[in-house]
């Protein structure tokens, strides 16, 4: 028995010793992904080992995945509790997540434990950048940091990204450039050069510092952004009050809804240029959102009206279809469980959220395309009862669909989400790509098909939060744009360059950027 004991012990041993040496070779090589995917798969055969935690930790926070990083380093906690640098690491992981208000208990437990942390403080830091309403908030701890150590780049990046965010551009890049003669190769210095310098205007100063971001950390999210074309290099404000903002298919007008005289309106701007309003339909009913048809001929409208029904008040939702050159609105259809609709531009199909009753009467949430001409409905294929659906959104090319849906219930009362992705003509092969914390609004496609947005509540109040994420959901979500207002849900031009978000309750449009040739 003792003999079989030690022979386990030494087949462990050796495994242990085999992985880690795979895990240093990939390192040495640069091939990141693979040193994650064999930590993790370590850290997964033997979940009491340290160092195969610590290994895929911070591997996986290399690379983006957030979720296998922070469930390690739980677990870390769990075999090492009160490590300070644990605490700093999921700190870190924590606010790529959106988990803010827990990032920063981990950041003041460390500075607690320690009495002061440079690396605590920085963390601090970039999550009053994301969750503070306060302009001297976001500096506080960034000053904090670069005082108890000024040799430390990460540090002079919180206070470059700090000053960046109060508008103070060029202060921002005299201390983002001492933190790369700091450290050159620490690779967010480079990032935040790159985003400095083209938010000053010097696109050839932000192309050489995203080159050597990427060429030295291709594998991490910021670059994913970068190679997409997706950083939010300056932001525009186009007109008050335009919410649910939408670019026609065919680039020339965006199409939003409003308040104004006689109730809610659909009005459209042009795309480019002076933003001269039109109203194209008002209605007393309240406005819940729009779609634009795939020839830009037709905005959908679905409303909120209250009705008297027997001499009862009830509430219920239709859908009306508004021509874009002016002119009368028809009602294609009625039906009091509706949510936010879509526009098939394969099948010219009208998608939304809807109830449908059960062989056993029972009500079972679905989604439906509707014909524009008819009014007639069918439900997509391969659906599950009692799924709980949210914000359907089709790829531009049609054959791919994303949905929102309501998952398990959590221990506080509230639900968690998923994101669904799958192919439209059958959707019973859609698969689960991201789990959030609130429900996503907003589900766009890039123009490319390639990636997907949606918004979350964020931190701050009447701020949303939008996230990009790879449709294949084959990396974590990345967080674009942290200062959306509460309407500020995406929308691209047809080359992927401007995106419609808010600023308070201002549209405005944001350019984006990256290395894709822009």
């Amino acid at each position: 028995m003792a003999a079989a004991t030690l022979l386990l012990s030494m087949v462990g041993a050796f495994a242990a010793e085999l992985h880690e040496q795979q895990v240093a070779d990939l390192r040495a090589e640069g091939r990141i992904s693979e040193a994650t995917e064999v930590a993790c798969e370590w850290a997964s055969a033997e979940p009491g080992n340290v160092e195969a935690l610590r290994a895929c930790a911070e591997l996986a926070a290399m690379v983006g995945r957030y979720s296998e990083a922070e469930d390690a380093l739980r677990s870390l906690l769990f075999y090492t509790p009160s490590d300070p640098q644990v605490l700093v690491s999921l700190g870190e992981v924590l606010l790529h997540r959106g988990h803010f208000e827990e990032a920063r208990e981990q950041f003041e437990e460390a500075i607690h434990l320690t009495g002061a942390s440079a690396r605590a403080y920085a963390g601090l830091a970039r999550a009053a950048v994301y969750d503070s309403g306060s302009p001297g908030d976001v500096l506080s701890s960034a000053e904090v940091a670069a005082a108890i150590a000024p040799d430390y780049a990460p540090a002079q990046i919180a206070m470059g990204v700090a000053l960046r965010e109060l508008g103070r551009v060029d202060e921002a890049l005299e201390l983002l450039q001492q933190a790369y003669d700091i450290d050159p190769a620490w690779p967010d210095t480079t990032y935040q050069l790159g985003l400095t310098s083209a938010i000053q205007g010097d696109t050839a100063a932000a192309h050489r510092a995203w080159g050597r971001y990427v060429e030295t950390a291709p594998w991490t999210p910021e670059a994913w952004l970068l190679q997409r074309g997706l950083v939010i290099t300056g932001v525009e404000e186009i007109i008050d009050r335009g919410y649910g903002a939408q670019y026609s298919p065919d680039g020339t007008r965006i199409a939003y809804r409003s308040r104004g005289e006689g109730g809610w309106g659909i009005y459209t701007i042009p795309a480019e240029g002076p933003p001269v309003e039109t109203r194209l339909w008002a209605t007393e009913a309240n406005v819940q959102s729009l779609a634009w048809s795939p020839d830009s001929t037709r905005i959908a409208v679905a409303v909120l009206e209250r009705q008297d029904v027997n001499n009862k008040q009830q509430w219920t939702r239709k859908i009306f279809l508004v021509p874009a050159d002016g002119g009368e609105a028809k009602m294609l259809l009625e039906d009091r469980y509706m949510g936010e609709i879509a526009w098939n531009p394969a099948t010219g199909r009208i998608g939304v959220r809807t109830v449908v009753r059960t062989q056993r009467r029972r009500q079972a949430y679905t989604i439906v395309q509707i014909d524009p001409e008819t009014g007639e409905s069918e439900e997509l294929e391969g659906l599950k009862p009692g799924t709980i659906y949210f914000s359907p959104a089709w790829s531009p090319d049609g054959a791919t669909m994303v949905v929102a849906v309501r998952g398990a219930q959590r221990p506080d009362g509230s639900y968690a989400f998923e994101l669904i992705v799958g192919p439209t003509d059958d959707f019973g092969n859609a698969t689960v790509v991201h789990q959030c914390y609130d429900q996503p609004k907003g589900l766009v496609f890039t123009p490319d098909g390639a990636a997907i947005l949606f918004a979350l509540s964020g931190p701050v109040d009447g701020r949303l939060n939008i996230w990009a994420m790879p449709a294949d959901g084959s990396r974590d979500p990345v967080l674009i744009d942290h200062m959306a207002g509460s309407y500020g849900t995406p929308s691209f031009t047809r080359d992927g360059r401007h995106m419609l978000t808010t600023r308070s309750t201002m549209l405005a449009r944001a350019t984006l950027a990256g290395l894709r040739g822009d």
